[in-house]
């Protein structure tokens, strides 16, 4: 699961495939790409990368410490998050082609300029983006420098507050 976390307004968005979505303030948005995997976002935000089944683990979490796993997004090496620079949107528009069952090939075919790995390259025509059935894999990753307690309660809050 992608969120973003508007710096202008601290508002946490849960990304999605079918719409871009927006922050409160709109200065920060963002949407899943076609693949599924990778997102598209914009504005002044930060990306936080939670695994999928992290909500529903609280049961277990004590038993498998990996299901706490939040990092920061858009580390070094990332290539599942594209930034670009409009708030608005809409998501990168890529083709995507099935290499084997471990990766996927996006070729960007959008006009935008945008971004991918932070400090990394700048607009590659295409990136292989690992495919992984059990969700993103959090080996070696940033983890994100706030409290994790404090992470939590901010984003379970948000998604109380904005069911959207």
């Amino acid at each position: 699961m992608k969120l973003i976390i508007c710096k202008s307004c601290d508002d946490v968005v849960r990304l999605i495939h079918t719409k871009w979505r927006k922050c409160e303030c709109g200065r920060s948005g963002g949407q899943y790409n076609d693949d599924f995997i990778s997102a598209t976002v914009g504005g002044d935000c930060e990306v936080i990368g939670i695994r999928n089944d992290w909500i529903n683990a609280g049961k277990i979490k004590r038993k498998y410490p990996e299901l706490n796993t939040i990092i920061q997004g858009e580390y070094l090496g990332d290539v599942q998050i594209h930034r670009i620079i409009s708030s608005n949107g809409p998501k990168l528009k890529i083709s995507i082609e099935q290499l084997d069952k471990k990766f996927n090939e996006i070729t960007f075919n959008d006009k935008r300029k945008y971004t991918i790995n932070v400090k990394g390259d700048k607009s590659p025509k295409t990136i292989k983006i690992p495919i992984n059935k059990l969700g993103p894999s959090f080996n070696n990753k940033k983890t994100k420098n706030e409290s994790i307690d404090l992470l939590k309660k901010r984003i379970i809050e948000s998604l109380n507050k904005n069911p959207k």
